[in-house]
């Protein structure tokens, strides 16, 4: 009973202030012109650095979003530096993130993660500036990620438009993204919680070199999203683990994962690469034990009474919504379905890259009159559908919706 009460209490604690951050990301998409980061981070110098923190840090995206970003931003003027620290601070935080951190692990804790965030992005693209300055790079980087459906430019500008438009970027593409590794978070929690006893790291791993070390290691096999790794993270300082060292933890994994040090590795250089990395975990033990002095001063009371089991009707109402709202698009395994009698037509959309295209190609072809089932596979770039629809409405529906395709014979 205890291990399925921790999942749920998780859950309860994160919930509020997720929904809340994921609101802010939709609203942050619809409000933010076209080509603004684009503009502010073209050139080299502390300029452009100091602005691609400010402007990473809220967006929600994860490391297999922020690449092809950087990516696009590096082809289009921005400097080595600025666009190392566009790939150290978007990952760690988010609006999304800093709201769960709060929720979980108190105001305090969620004030220090974003000022970490805003001082080692600024110094990891320094030093990447300075050291990889010189440095011939790579500039073509293949990368086939989800994010590169989330740049399309914002046309509507129609209330109801946006409205809509900003609920599905933040409860749409931001939370399905979020919602393997944010389940996979809240599961190895609820393990945890249930499996470590109380105060394990009371003993050797009390030491300050050893538990941040331990994190160091942890956080890069153990990767999981900036939002995903909170309630691990909390669970483990319910445990025992000091607050820095918990820090440690989420600071570096998001933005040291593989896939962003080969890209960086690949685009910026390999003196940039030791440069980032370094900056990183250098960054993240002085942050750590910073944090840790100001606990040890009793700084930050909270951390410890968050972990509550006394939950309150709206905490409990807000994990309800969220679930609803994260896994509204599950549908019935094909084989619990009646067999249909209805023809079906497939459909070649070669713009499809990731499952943010299939789940808008699936609700452009759905309103059509006719269509019983829409079902696409992304590896092949193939949309089915099911139904009597005049195959010219659906063509015209997904050329409307930017995925153009043509009808496959047979």
């Amino acid at each position: 009973m205890a291990f399925l009460e921790a999942p749920w209490t998780t859950i309860a604690m994160l919930a509020p202030y997720l929904l809340v951050g994921l609101a802010l990301a939709g609203i942050l998409h619809v409000v933010v012109p076209d080509g603004l980061i684009r503009k502010y981070l073209s050139g080299s110098g502390v300029g452009p650095i100091v602005r691609a923190a400010v402007i990473g840090i809220p967006l929600p995206l994860c490391s297999c979003g922020v690449i092809p970003v950087a990516q696009h931003l590096r082809k289009d003027g921005a400097g080595k530096g600025a666009t190392a620290t566009f790939l150290s601070s978007t990952p760690s935080t988010g609006v999304d993130s800093i709201a769960a951190t709060w929720g979980m692990l108190g105001p305090t804790f969620a004030a220090l993660r974003l000022v970490y965030a805003m001082v080692s992005g600024v110094l990891v693209g320094w030093a990447v500036e300075r050291i990889g300055s010189k440095e011939r790079s790579s500039d073509e980087v293949v990368v086939d990620s989800c994010a590169a459906s989330s740049v399309k430019p914002v046309t509507w500008r129609e209330p109801k438009q946006l409205l809509f438009r900003a609920w599905e970027h933040g409860f749409g593409e931001i939370l399905f993204s979020l919602r393997k590794w944010l389940s996979v978070g809240i599961i190895l929690a609820a393990l945890l919680t249930w499996l470590l006893p109380q105060g394990l790291f009371d003993g050797w791993l009390s030491n300050p070199v050893l538990s941040y070390g331990a994190m160091l290691l942890a956080s890069g096999p153990l990767y999981v999203c900036a939002t995903g790794s909170i309630p691990i993270a909390a669970s483990l300082v319910a445990k025992g683990l000091s607050p820095g060292a918990a820090l440690v933890f989420l600071a570096v994994g998001p933005a040291t994962n593989t896939a962003t040090l080969a890209f960086v590795g690949s685009a910026l250089g390999r003196k940039a690469l030791f440069a980032y990395l370094g900056v990183m975990v250098a960054t993240a033990i002085g942050a750590g034990a910073f944090v840790d002095w100001l606990g040890a001063a009793g700084a930050i009371p909270h951390i410890q009474a968050l972990c509550h089991t006394q939950l309150a009707w709206w905490e409990n109402a807000a994990a309800v919504l969220l679930l609803f709202v994260m896994f509204r698009d599950i549908r019935l395994p094909k084989f619990l379905k009646p067999p249909s009698q209805e023809a079906s037509m497939k459909f070649s959309i070669p713009s499809i890259t990731c499952g943010n295209c299939a789940r808008h190609v699936t609700k452009a072809l759905e309103p059509v009159a006719g269509v019983q089932e829409v079902s696409v596979d992304v590896e092949s770039k193939v949309a089915t559908v099911t139904g009597t629809a005049d195959p010219a409405a659906l063509m015209a529906a997904l050329v409307a919706a930017e995925y153009p395709g043509t009808l496959m014979a047979g």
